[in-house]
């Protein structure tokens, strides 16, 4: 079973991901921080895919990207980013720069299944 990664710093959100990823296939791990999420991918090689809020207190989602790159970078094109400020430009712009996918946590859950799955079909 494939192994994804949430993360946001509301447990609630957590907990609604990890359902609508479990009944999607998929065997989902947690976690409430960038920086826990990066201690949990150096401990669990087995993640293939990281779902993670980008508005976070400490280390938000892409300072979390651009190290995640560089310390394991064959997650480089697995991660999916979710926000309820998705038409903030200073959000969604380092994203684009970043060629990584961007959904607004408003719209319809299953696009998060569904861009999950696209992600671990590209597989190169």
């Amino acid at each position: 079973m494939t192994r994804i990664l949430v993360v946001d710093d509301e447990a609630s959100v957590r907990s609604a991901l990890r359902k609508l990823l479990e009944r999607g296939g998929f065997d989902v791990r947690e976690a409430a921080s960038g920086k826990a999420a990066l201690e949990t991918i150096a401990t669990d090689s087995g993640i293939e895919a990281v779902v993670i809020d980008v508005l976070m207190p400490e280390l938000n989602g892409v300072e979390f990207y651009d190290r995640l790159v560089v310390e394991m970078p064959h997650l480089r094109r697995r991660v999916v980013f979710l926000t309820g400020a998705a038409s903030d430009s200073a959000v969604h712009v380092p994203l684009e720069q970043r060629g990584v996918p961007l959904l607004h946590k408003l719209d319809d859950p299953q696009l998060v299944v569904d861009a999950v799955r696209l992600l671990l079909l590209k597989r190169g």
